[in-house]
């Protein structure tokens, strides 16, 4: 498995209830894909 950089391990993003979280909380517990959509228009 790839190593993840700790600065992008320490980014916080929003859940879908607004709630700020750590993306390394994401995997303590399971496999997690990230995926980041760009939107045009």
């Amino acid at each position: 498995m790839s190593q993840v950089p700790e600065a992008a391990a320490r980014a916080v993003i929003r859940d879908l209830e607004g709630r700020g979280l750590e993306l390394r909380s994401l995997w303590r517990e399971r496999t997690v894909v990230l995926v980041f959509l760009r939107h045009f228009g």
